[in-house]
């Protein structure tokens, strides 16, 4: 086979996909056979990353995805069962980031198996969630944001006892909210100071390439790609990228949430984390201008201070 037919594997990644050969590249380039498939690595390897870069074939991408998602999700069950924050959190993290690499659709159909450990989770034990609403870093990864958000909108879910259907899909929108992202420049996701006008054109277009993203590589309801599409869109007009005035209640909620979250847990160079009092305070104006729905921004608030 070519090189083109030949796919790199994250580092991050080996110790999760056994099914499928893996293979390395020698100085002639040719790709000879490293782990055949079924067959595990040795563990003092792992451990010291002592691999080589390593590829499997393009012809065994699916089911190496395919494996990696339920793998993602296993850990991920045995983490909540953990009841460990740092351990719910790396591994929840560790889903989230795979589905925010591009072209990684496996990963996000397993996205609702990952919502129903959640929830299971909760049933259980209702420290899950304090664990998850606990989530909060100075990290100005979209991975880190795509977290708190989520942990946010189950804050507001189970406050205000929402069927467990709604729960599932509000949920699922908070976590591909900033899909998009995938396909934006991290130089520009992560500038620690103010964008320029053409660094903030380019990021405006990470809600249609979400949008575009979960139509074309996902079976989910369009729920989720309208507000992956409208969460910066505000009703009074002033928002983007249409500048529309009807916006849907999901994508309100979320949209309340994204503006919270950041200006909560993630200080910049220029702007300093706030409390979570001063935040609702800036977006109490923004209410008072239009921009956000009255009612909804109460309930968000009650559910914050109960």
């Amino acid at each position: 086979m070519t090189a083109s037919e030949y796919l790199p594997i994250k580092n991050t990644q080996i110790h999760l996909i056994e099914t499928v050969p893996f293979f390395f590249q020698t100085n002639e380039k040719d790709f000879i056979l490293y782990k055949e498939g079924g067959k595990g690595f040795d563990s003092d390897r792992l451990k010291n990353n002592k691999h080589p870069k390593l590829y499997i074939a393009a012809k065994d991408k699916t089911a190496a995805l395919t494996e990696l998602s339920k793998t993602l999700n296993i850990n991920f069950a045995k983490s909540v069962a953990s009841k460990g924050l740092k351990q719910v959190k790396e591994a929840l993290c560790s889903i989230v980031e795979e589905a925010l690499t591009p072209h990684q659709s496996k990963v996000l159909d397993g996205m609702p198996e990952t919502i129903d450990i959640l929830l299971n989770g909760y049933d259980k034990d209702k420290k899950t969630l304090k664990y998850l609403t606990q989530i909060a870093g100075n990290s100005s990864l979209i991975v880190e944001h795509t977290i708190n958000v989520a942990a946010l909108t189950l804050q507001y879910c189970f406050f205000h006892g929402f069927e467990e259907k709604k729960i599932k899909e509000l949920t699922l929108c908070a976590l591909l909210h900033d899909i998009g992202t995938s396909q934006i420049d991290k130089a520009i996701l992560e500038a620690d100071r103010k964008l320029t006008q053409r660094e903030f054109q380019v990021f405006k277009d990470h809600v249609t390439k979400g949008h575009d993203l979960i139509i074309l590589e996902t079976d989910f309801d369009i729920s989720v790609a309208t507000v992956a599409l409208e969460h910066h869109e505000r009703i009074n007009g002033s928002g983007y990228p249409n500048g529309i005035t009807k916006i849907t209640a999901d994508s309100q909620l979320i949209s309340i949430i994204d503006c919270f979250e950041p200006l909560t847990y993630r200080g910049k160079a220029f702007r300093k984390s706030k409390k979570p009092f001063d935040t609702l305070n800036l977006i109490k104006k923004e209410v008072k201008d239009g921009k956000f729905d009255r009612t909804l921004f109460k309930d968000f608030t009650s559910c914050l201070i109960r």
